[in-house]
């Protein structure tokens, strides 16, 4: 299995417009419907005193392996599920892809 997280920083004056951006847009993508993927979570941050202010959306797609994720990757929905992105000024930075594979 692997599991990737896309990491988008927003800046805070922006996290309401981006959750409701991920409910309209990216979910309406069917990324689940992909051959290979097993699960998409969105997840929204959540600060606290011990770790402070946090502003990482993080889109978490879990795929059967390498192959199918580089293929979705490839693939027209993905390119579907890219357009229309926000504006650029609503990010505290650039987005980033970290990509973890199970240990058995």
């Amino acid at each position: 299995m692997v599991t990737v997280f896309t990491k988008f920083p927003v800046k805070q004056e922006f996290k309401e417009e981006y959750t409701a951006h991920l409910k309209e847009v990216v979910k309406k993508h069917n990324i689940e419907d992909q051959a290979g993927c097993s699960a998409m979570n969105l997840l929204a941050p959540q600060s606290n005193p011990m770790t402070g202010e946090n502003n990482t959306f993080i889109i978490e797609t879990v795929w059967e392996d390498m192959k199918s994720f580089m293929a979705y990757t490839q693939s027209d929905a993905f390119k579907k599920s890219h357009e229309n992105m926000p504006p650029m000024d609503w990010f505290a930075g650039r987005p980033s892809v970290e990509i973890y594979e199970s240990i058995d």
